[in-house]
């Protein structure tokens, strides 16, 4: 067995192949989304920080503690690490769909791909943001209104607890036989089904495409004749 593996790095090497051993640190060229995604396929739940070769660094579910304008602030293994992300830093969501700098909130938990840029390695400018707490699909949540505030709805849903929903200009509102509905329309204690963007480490759901309301309109019991 080994004679046939030793074999065929031989012969990829004499057409002029490219070859990564196993074990070796991920190449300085890595920049493109697929190559990334194959050479860091970290997810566990255990945070880590890996050295690659010579400055690159990668870390493995850390924890967003801080946002300042592009540059994220992220703990891992007791070390805080300063993230610096700028136009060529690509963002992904938990199931690689392409993602944005702004879907990124304090607590999220992420893996950074990227190089160090100070001497006592902590800074990291970051190749690649994977935040691992942000769905790539939209999810669809049915539930209970709590409580509204403004353009903010509070719902308890069957399976994912308590959600907050955060309602846009461009949010679609229906009633149940698909007829447009005002935001002032949905109260207290009716049923709702929601479909947008899930956090699922801060319980909310933005992004939010569509918000069908069961309750409306109103069934109007009729009243006995005696």
């Amino acid at each position: 067995m080994l004679v046939k593996i030793f074999s065929s790095i031989i012969s990829l090497l004499f057409l002029g192949a490219t070859v990564i051993p196993v074990f070796a640190a991920p190449p300085a060229w890595v920049t493109h989304r697929r190559d990334l995604k194959n050479l860091y396929r970290g997810s566990g739940n255990t945070p880590s920080v890996k050295l690659g070769r010579s400055m690159q660094a990668r870390i493995i579910n850390g924890v967003v503690t801080g946002i300042s304008g592009t540059t994220l602030t992220v703990s891992a293994n007791g070390v805080t690490y300063t993230v610096d992300t700028n136009s060529s830093t690509i963002f992904r969501r938990h199931f690689w769909g392409k993602s944005f700098f702004s879907d990124i909130s304090v607590s999220d938990h992420v893996n950074i791909f990227g190089k160090f840029t100070d001497t006592t390695k902590t800074t990291i400018l970051a190749q690649m943001v994977r935040d691992l707490s942000v769905m790539k699909r939209f999810g669809t949540f049915f539930g209970t209104i709590q409580s509204i505030s403004g353009s903010t709805i509070f719902m308890q849903t069957l399976r994912r607890s308590s959600q907050t929903v955060t309602v846009s200009g461009s949010t679609k509102l229906i009633n149940r036989k698909e007829q447009t509905i005002a935001l002032t329309d949905i109260k207290v204690g009716q049923k709702i089904r929601v479909k947008g963007l899930w956090d699922q480490t801060n319980s909310t759901i933005t992004q939010v495409k569509q918000i069908k309301d069961f309750s409306l309109p109103v069934v109007n019991t009729p009243t006995p004749t005696p």
